[in-house]
């Protein structure tokens, strides 16, 4: 019987193509100079052999997408299983607040263009059409194309596939967006405001990259082992838990969808409370050995990162926007313009300690998605020592519960348009500026006093 080599032929693809942009970024002189992930240069190569260009790799979407689902719940699960992590309590925090404010601001922008492209020009378009940037862009094509879907049986036509497309231009402002955000302020320092260095990597000489051989096991299955259990947890309890909401009516179904969204999110969570008991465990008398290998555990992490980012870019489909395009066009330019606006804006103001870093990180990860955010990171922090990573994540799980009202919200434009009672789109437009206001003042007010009289005592102190 023949076997099915679709999943690892697509490893292989991959592989090759991660290969080859290594090898252009060598030999060509523009490439070697300009900071571009060699995971962004693969993905778009995967476009160019793909099957909507030159169709040499017969990839599918389908699996892609799939692909890129798992490969980033498994790289934050090995990173999260690390012993070695800092305090991130406050960026995390911060971090937490600033991608609850980016889905509001996205939202109510969004909503606005979106309606004020109804009333100009596409008189036939569906009004809460401008709720896809913050999906497609925030979120991801998960999102985007399951709301856009659900939207069809209201009369949105092709929802699903507008979705994607937004989403498809989203990855697109991330990675070429992203790239240039990320060498203007580099090499321009002085136009942005922001005092860094040109990044370079450390160069590791230390015998600290123990390669643990057991008698019995290797220490990278150990490794493996241990991501592959956390997972699992995470699937059952994402399994249970969207069971149990699932008589909550659309709140219910919506808030199940974002969860599985986020499963990356629960999945750090319960890697971090395996890491927890595991060294209880290790501490006892009985067992003195470590097992757990914070480089192999990076190593993980770092690899399973440059495969995601290739396998979402080379997952765009370019077919998907044709029908929408100057919709998607406009609502996306707009949208990718403001988001790179406040970011900068935001991020010089609350992050004290690496602010470049978060900054081109949170642009690529709220334009496109974690993964091309991480792949802009690897340029400044290929290690990941500045905790970026960690304070994505972590403030990926705050904003989970913080953007509860947003879910709630979303509901007020689709009554107001099944209802014919376009009332209802100020009333939604009044509720995310009420929520914006709030963060405002409780968070974005109290976060800046509270640098202003860190700065004071310093100076004082001097």
């Amino acid at each position: 019987m023949e076997q099915d080599w679709t999943i690892i032929l697509d490893f292989a693809y991959l592989s090759i193509l991660i290969g080859v942009a290594s090898v252009l970024k060598r030999i060509i002189t523009p490439l070697s100079k300009v900071l571009i992930p060699n995971a962004v240069i693969a993905g778009f190569l995967g476009i160019l052999f793909g099957p909507e260009v030159l169709k040499i790799i017969p990839f599918s979407y389908d699996r892609l997408g799939n692909l890129v689902y798992h490969l980033m719940a498994i790289g934050f699960i090995a990173i999260a299983l690390k012993r070695t992590r800092r305090s991130t309590t406050k960026s995390s925090v911060n971090t937490g607040f600033l991608i609850s404010m980016s889905y509001a601001l996205q939202g109510l922008v969004g909503f606005v263009v979106g309606i004020a492209l109804v009333g100009l020009f596409f008189k036939d378009l569906f009004p809460p059409f401008g709720l896809l940037l913050a999906l497609g862009f925030a979120q991801g094509p998960g999102q985007a194309y399951s709301l856009g879907s659900q939207w069809e049986a209201l009369g949105f036509t092709g929802g699903g596939a507008v979705g994607l497309s937004v989403s498809t231009l989203g990855f697109l402002w991330a990675a070429f967006g992203g790239i240039v955000m990320l060498n203007t302020m580099v090499y321009r320092k002085r136009q942005i405001g922001i005092q860094i260095e040109k990044p370079t990597v450390r160069k590791r000489i230390e015998a600290t990259i123990r390669d643990f051989e057991f008698s019995d096991i290797d220490g990278f299955t150990i490794q493996i082992l241990a991501v592959g259990i956390v997972y699992l947890v995470t699937y059952l309890f994402l399994k249970w838990f969207t069971g149990l909401i699932g008589g909550l009516g659309t709140f219910g179904e919506t808030f199940a969808q974002v969860l599985w969204g986020f499963h990356f999110v629960i999945g750090v969570l319960f890697a971090m409370g395996f890491r927890v008991i595991y060294e209880k465990i290790r501490k006892s008398e009985k067992y003195k050995t470590e097992y757990m290998n914070d480089f192999l555990l990076q190593r993980i992490g770092g690899g399973v990162f440059d495969f995601m980012v290739a396998a979402s870019i080379a997952g765009i489909s370019f077919s998907v926007i044709q029908e929408y395009i100057w919709p998607v066009i406009i609502l996306t330019s707009v949208g990718g313009l403001f988001i790179a606006g406040y970011t900068i804006w935001f991020g010089k103001r609350i992050y004290e300690k690496a602010p470049l870093e978060h900054i081109v990180t949170f642009f690529g990860m709220h334009t496109g998605t974690l993964s091309t955010g991480m792949a802009l990171l690897r340029e400044v922090d290929p290690t990941f020592e500045t905790g970026t990573a960690e304070d994505m994540v972590f403030g990926s799980g705050l904003a989970l519960f913080l953007g509860i009202p947003m879910l709630i919200l979303l509901n007020i434009p689709i009554l107001g348009y099944r209802t014919g009672q376009p009332i209802y789109y100020l009333y939604f437009i009044l509720g995310l500026a009420v929520y914006i206001g709030a963060m405002y003042f409780f968070w974005f007010r109290k976060a800046k006093i509270r640098s202003r009289e860190k700065k004071s005592q310093s100076v004082n102190s001097r």
